[in-house]
């Protein structure tokens, strides 16, 4: 038995779209965490009876409330989607994959790229969501799949546009030890174009960072940044800091060749041909 398991908050727009793709599931839990739209409505015009939809006071921690989520599953293994996903693999194909492993990596693909990440796991307690935004499971995906969800960005993110930040500042200010929430919150600063914090941040989390995939990425952004700062002898030896960690970084290979002069940029746009783009952070679209 698998459960289909989601927390939603004013997701009218795109909540039929992801319950239907997984319809087919045992059971499908979700969790309102406080809709003032027509969510709740949409959800039960659908009809489904496999669905159960309970309620769980915001707090202003995702993982809170998808470990509240987790509790309700009586499923073996759980698969967590958002409402602004949809699952492009079969239920069967789902069912396929699972056997003793505790998590499995899930490909979640989007216009401007992709990446993997474990949204198929074992329910057992041993398995439970970590951070309170860009939350994930407490456990790395013990097995590839193919399976492969598509997301969009709802435009209920709109509605709070400071959530991000206003969570990763308390978390760090409430304890000053965590470290991919330094990484996050220095990409909301590069986001919003204020260099100085993101740059601040970004080295923060240098200073203890050991997922050698973030780091990487981290660097590139400080690239990126230092360029846009007009600092082009930094950024090309920041730059040469992330692919020095993955040489088949494609992405930090393409931007070394943009930043550089003319005979060096050809020699990177060589080494970008012949790099697989693996173990990266995120496949994100680039260039032009």
């Amino acid at each position: 038995m698998i459960s289909a398991v989601l927390i939603v908050k004013n997701e009218q727009v795109y909540i039929q779209r992801c319950l239907n793709s997984v319809k087919d599931f045992d059971e499908i839990i979700v969790v309102d965490t406080g809709s003032t739209d027509d969510t709740k409505k949409k959800i039960k015009d659908l009809k489904l009876k496999n669905l159960k939809l309970f309620d769980f006071e915001w707090c202003d921690d995702f993982a809170k409330a998808r470990n509240f989520a987790k509790r309700k599953a009586t499923g073996d293994y759980i698969l967590s989607i958002d409402a602004d996903e949809i699952l492009m693999s079969s239920y069967e194909d789902v069912k396929k994959v699972v056997g003793e492993e505790m998590t499995y990596y899930v490909t979640l693909h989007a216009t401007n790229g992709s990446h993997k990440t474990p949204r198929l796991f074992k329910n057992v307690e041993e398995v439970f969501w970590c951070g309170p935004i860009h939350e994930t499971l407490n456990l790395i995906g013990e097995k590839e799949t193919d399976l492969v969800i598509h997301y969009d960005y709802s435009p209920a993110h709109q509605q709070d546009p400071e959530r991000t930040m206003r969570i990763l500042k308390k978390a760090i200010e409430e304890k000053p030890s965590l470290i991919r929430e330094k990484y996050y919150l220095a990409r909301e600063y590069w986001y919003i174009k204020d260099y100085d914090n993101a740059k601040i941040w970004f080295w923060k989390y240098l200073e203890t960072a050991i997922w050698l995939p973030e780091i990487a990425d981290a660097y590139l952004y400080l690239a990126r940044i230092y360029w846009a700062i007009n600092d082009g002898d930094k950024a090309r030896r920041t730059c040469l800091l992330a692919f020095g960690i993955n040489p088949n970084f494609k992405e930090a290979l393409n931007f070394m060749a943009e930043i550089s002069f003319p005979d060096e940029a050809s020699v990177w746009r060589k080494f970008e041909e012949i790099a697989d783009n693996s173990k990266v952070l995120f496949k994100r679209k680039y260039g032009k």
